[in-house]
């Protein structure tokens, strides 16, 4: 392979970085729930509060109370790197968006060097670096406290690693454990790491079976290892806090009928459960989820334009072990995330995690573009294949700088104008060491207030207040975005005498009630 031009990598990075901060500055607070979640984490660890959340959002692993074992169903990772900036700089959003937008700059150079080890084409890589740095969909995530960046970083790298095989193996057992540490599917890096170990010596040439076999397990041991390395210290913790390695409520989105079962409370989540919802709802959730998701990986991944490039330039690097990395990883996850986790999946675990398939989706898609090219020049004779690549290269990196950049805007607007009322409620009450409060968003709620808080479930008023009784919740706060079974609640607010009106608040033109739970302190 042609040796990588250092200084493009230099530029991509002082490009990448310059970017990433000017995007950054104008995101004014986490916006969203699972930003929330990871920063409210990092303030924990911070403060000195260690893995501890003051705020229930599932009740998955029936939590026994206030404050809980943080990270029970999403990872540490994205926490622990806020949390390390925040002990530096202060213990703010601007602190914690620092790791965020390191690591994202990252990924335009990744994208550069996959590009170039597969084509040596300044043109392919430059073009792969762009997009990776205007990435539609994902270009307003990269600089929150949130796992796109760690994940597609650490995700990509664990690929290329694997790719590479052999004593790379450590590198991909350990890229592949701080993936699994940012997501719990990043367990799924390990399949390609592993299968090529086993598929690629069978062709050794020169060696015995037995020294084949030994080669394959000590490269195995090696992958392991690695991932060992990142993975135990957090286990051990999960073993002493709370008697399991990993926590019971990931695997219980397995039975999921519906996505808003994610916040049931009192119900049962098993297979016999599940197989009860009949196998005609079963069988639609999952074609339903194949299509959902097979749209994501064109539109949010591909960009929609790129995607028919990108198909066949996988195709032509088919052969090549970095990309049957890539393709191991995307079909395991694309499986997962559509028979396996459905719900969830369909709702964010593809996006999320498809993120460390971008570098390869970008450089592919270059390659695809001048196979195409070249196939139509062939069949017109008025087309020159040099200028014409050139053309489209540069026009399709127009079109996503367009688009990423009218998504960014619409994305920060709204999420820089998201959960104010919380301020205002929390002023309200006022009472932060002793009240806990029941509302749609429990980790925004609290990065606003300072209050404990925990979800409102899904189910009607005596499921609302069977959860205020367990966990002691005196407040309920109910907006727009509630369960539909609270429907008759929300539009007639004085209509259940075990729930007073205390006082309504707005949010985005539509009421939002604060109700006193009868009886409580």
């Amino acid at each position: 392979m042609t040796q990588l031009p250092r200084r493009d990598l230099a530029l991509v990075f002082i490009l990448a970085l310059v970017a990433r901060v000017a995007l950054a500055l104008p995101q004014a607070q986490p916006g969203y729930m699972d930003a929330y979640y990871y920063t409210v984490g990092a303030q924990q660890l911070a403060e000195g509060r260690g893995f501890t959340e003051p705020f229930i959002w599932n009740y998955l692993d029936d939590p026994q109370g206030l404050p809980r074992p943080s990270h029970q169903y999403w990872m540490p990772l994205p926490s622990i790197l806020a949390a390390l900036s925040m002990r530096a700089l202060g213990v703010n959003f601007r602190a914690a968006q620092v790791p965020f937008v390191l690591l994202s700059a990252l990924l335009p150079v990744i994208a550069y060097a996959i590009a170039w080890q597969i084509s040596a084409s300044r043109r392919h890589a430059w073009a792969a670096a762009l997009f990776a740095l205007f990435s539609g969909f994902f270009l307003p995530v990269w600089s929150l406290p949130e796992t796109f960046a760690p994940f597609a970083v650490f995700g990509a790298l664990s690929l290329w690693a694997a790719g590479r095989g052999g004593r790379w193996g450590f590198a991909a057992g350990v890229c592949a454990g701080l993936a699994h540490l940012t997501r719990a599917d990043g367990v799924l890096l390990l399949l390609p790491a592993l299968l090529l170990v086993w598929v690629r010596p069978r062709a050794a040439p020169g060696k015995s079976d037995a020294q084949v076999a030994g080669r394959a397990i000590a490269w195995t041991a090696l992958i392991f290892l690695g991932y060992v390395v990142v993975m135990a210290p957090w286990l051990i913790h999960n073993w002493v806090t709370t008697g399991r390695l990993l926590s019971i409520a990931g695997t219980k989105t397995l039975f999921l009928t519906n996505y808003d079962d994610l916040y049931s409370f009192g119900k049962v989540l098993d297979l016999p459960t599940y197989l009860s919802w009949g196998a005609g709802d079963i069988l639609r959730s999952k074609l339903d989820a194949l299509w959902a998701n097979l749209l994501t990986l064109i539109a949010v991944d591909g960009l929609v334009l790129l995607a028919p490039f990108a198909v066949v330039g996988f195709w032509q690097q088919r052969r090549d072990p970095l990309y049957q990395a890539a393709m191991i990883y995307g079909a395991a996850l694309y499986l997962a995330m559509s028979l396996a986790f459905t719900f969830p999946g369909v709702r964010g675990g593809m996006f999320h995690s498809g993120a460390a398939l971008l570098p390869f989706i970008f450089a592919s898609a270059m390659v695809g573009l001048d196979a195409v090219v070249a196939w139509v020049a062939a069949r017109r004779a008025s087309w020159n294949v040099a200028t014409a690549r050139c053309v489209f290269t540069w026009g399709l990196v127009a079109l996503a700088v367009l688009v990423s950049g009218a998504i960014y805007a619409s994305r920060v607007r709204n999420w820089n104008q998201a959960d104010a009322v919380y301020a205002a409620i929390g002023e309200r009450l006022r009472n932060p060491s002793s009240d806990i409060v029941m509302v749609n968003n429990p980790p925004g709620y609290v990065y606003h207030t300072g209050q404990s808080a925990i979800v409102i479930p899904n189910g009607d008023v005596d499921t609302l207040l069977a959860a205020a009784r367990r966990y002691g919740a005196t407040w309920v706060v109910l907006d727009a975005n509630r369960p539909a079974a609270l429907a008759g609640l929300y539009d007639q607010p004085p209509s259940d005498p075990r729930l007073t009106l205390a006082q309504t608040f707005e949010s985005g033109g539509k009421p939002v009630y604060l109700f006193r739970v009868r009886g409580g302190d």
